[in-house]
């Protein structure tokens, strides 16, 4: 379970210190681009699942394969080096906006890694009234079995 926020500068070589609290589970995990400007390190497990959703078929649209062919392009394993960091490549760093600094987001069963621009921006529109109507809306969603916000 990964949870909390972090935020570490990234050197000139595009390395950043991978949080202490995430390391120990994240042994043989993967990077990849995300959602909204996000990369996402999958446990090695949790990649494998992933990795079965997004397969190949006959049946794949030009979208999906489009969709497939970016996602493991983008994709490389994590290592972490003896100062505990990993290595954001130009593309990622790119992809995930990231500048000077890193931010790592836990989020339950991955960890999102964003720019520290991108994080604080959409930080900044969550109040606590917002976050609220948004935990309500994703309450009554799961309660009435729908996968997304209405």
């Amino acid at each position: 379970m990964f949870y909390g926020t972090f935020r570490h500068a990234v050197d000139s070589k595009g390395r950043v210190a991978l949080p202490a609290q995430f390391r120990r589970d994240l042994g043989g995990a993967v990077i990849a681009p995300g959602s909204e400007n996000r990369l996402v390190i999958r446990p090695a497990a949790e990649w494998q699942d992933h990795e079965q959703h997004f397969r190949l078929t006959a049946d794949s649209s030009a979208a999906q394969r489009l969709y497939v062919r970016h996602l493991y392009a983008g994709a490389r394993e994590v290592e972490v080096d003896a100062q505990g960091r990993i290595l954001l490549t130009p593309e990622h760093r790119s992809f995930a906006r990231i500048d000077e600094r890193a931010v790592f987001v836990g989020v339950s069963n991955v960890v999102e890694v964003v720019g520290e621009a991108v994080w604080d921006a959409e930080i900044r529109g969550l109040n606590p009234e917002t976050f609220t109507e948004l935990g309500d809306r994703l309450s009554r969603a799961v309660s009435a079995g729908a996968s997304e916000l209405a």
